[in-house]
């Protein structure tokens, strides 16, 4: 099973819904949009031009640019997160745990390349989520619960080896997060060219610290 990128997710979410086909259209123009451009910078014109509609199609089904956003946010912070979550434990969850350091390594590695492959959309969520505190509590517990679910039993398995500290799972789930996020988010949020990450060099030093932090 192979971990689908953000927008073919947005897309699924989309296809499972009830909206109409040109509802689906200009929602999926403006995932692609604001990615490219940024909210503030897209237009109705550009949103109608993309979806290949009409700008008073646009206005029949959305009131307001911003009523876009907020159901593109909806969809991403309540399907498409936890669907990207399931995914991805569901892709590292069978392999066997030989050692902390080596899964570490294993699942470090796996979130920056899906962080730098969806970059643009993960900095929409982010800075429009960021005024909807609802959503990002809301993608954080999905986040917590997979994590929970699908490597529980691994950490369990460590930490019974003595290679593990006997900490809470939700601990060391946000001390793993926190030591991920703290390389990925600035290349995340600034342009591509502003903003370069050696993966392998950054993977080395983020399983480092979580080592120091975690290995009993």
């Amino acid at each position: 099973m192979g971990v689908n990128n953000v927008e073919t997710l947005f897309a699924k979410s989309l296809e499972d819904s009830d909206l109409s086909a040109k509802q689906k259209a200009v929602l999926r123009a403006c995932l692609t949009l604001f990615s490219e451009q940024g909210f503030d910078r897209t237009s109705t014109a550009d949103i109608a031009k993309r979806a290949g509609v009409s700008e008073g199609t646009v206005y029949k089904h959305f009131k307001t640019k911003a009523e876009i956003r907020d159901a593109i946010l909806s969809s991403l912070g309540n399907l498409v997160v936890p669907a990207a979550a399931s995914e991805f434990v569901a892709e590292i969850a069978p392999y066997a745990a030989t050692s902390l350091e080596a899964f570490l390594r294993l699942i470090v590695a796996d979130r920056l390349q899906f962080a730098l492959d969806n970059r643009a959309v993960i900095r929409v969520f982010v800075q429009e989520a960021l005024l909807q505190t609802s959503l990002v509590q809301n993608a954080a517990q999905a986040l917590i619960t997979q994590f929970d679910h699908g490597f529980g039993p691994i950490f369990h398995q460590l930490q019974e080896q003595g290679e593990l500290v006997d900490w809470p799972l939700i601990r060391i789930f946000r001390t793993f997060a926190g030591a991920v996020l703290s390389y990925a988010l600035p290349v995340v949020m600034l342009p591509p060219n502003d903003a370069t990450l050696d993966s392998a060099h950054a993977t080395d030093e983020i399983v480092e610290l979580l080592l120091k932090a975690l290995h009993p």
